[in-house]
């Protein structure tokens, strides 16, 4: 059964719209069920609530907003009727594992709350967010958050990691300066060990 909210990543925040063409209890009844599910993972975003199309009373709107204060530390809450933009991944609960079989550009953003599975590069001015561990068949060259949930025990996978920053829980690491003569030929894991996040190679 299809959901009457969806979530899309744009680059101001955390874009939430509503089917107009759904039943208002089932709206609230699926938004408190993601207030409770999400915890902390909105944390630090503008939420917009993208009323296009839409024909909400003021009263069913202000209920919306007491709901979605519910999610913890989201910065503003703010309507919005203009159109998403082409750029941006959509948000689905798609489950523990996110499957997203393309090479994301610059501008572009993932952030889910299980693990993230790519087939294809993360290029510079690109990132990804995920609650669990991202795992990247491909370069990584923009900016990656594993364990955006709180879990240290989240880590990095990729064919290549040349990260614009790399982060993990709430470790924060930049690549090391490194000889370009130097070629990395084996797939390569980016976890927390001791306190800090460490690099190694992987074995496939």
């Amino acid at each position: 059964m299809k959901s009457p909210i969806t979530f899309q990543v744009a680059k101001n925040g955390i874009v939430l719209s509503l089917d107009a063409d759904a039943k208002f209890n089932n709206i609230k009844e699926a938004l408190k069920d993601h207030v409770d599910t999400a915890t902390n993972f909105y944390a630090g975003s503008d939420l917009y609530i993208n009323i296009a199309n839409s024909s909400f009373k003021i009263d069913q709107l202000n209920e919306i907003v007491n709901i979605a204060r519910g999610y913890k530390d989201v910065n503003n809450i703010i309507f919005t009727s203009d159109v998403v933009e082409e750029n941006i991944i959509e948000v689905i609960d798609e489950g523990e594992n996110n499957l997203i079989k393309r090479t994301l550009r610059s501008g572009q953003k993932i952030k889910k709350s299980g693990n993230v599975i790519i087939i294809g590069d993360i290029n510079p001015g690109a990132e990804v967010v995920a609650g669990g561990d991202i795992i990247v068949f491909g370069k990584i060259r923009g900016v990656v958050h594993a364990g955006a949930g709180g879990s240290s025990e989240a880590s990095v996978i990729a064919l290549k990691l040349e990260p614009t920053q790399l982060r993990i829980s709430k470790k924060i690491a930049r690549p090391p300066e490194e000889d370009s003569n130097i070629k990395r030929l084996n797939p390569e894991r980016a976890f927390i060990q001791d306190g800090k996040i460490v690099v190694e190679d992987f074995e496939i």
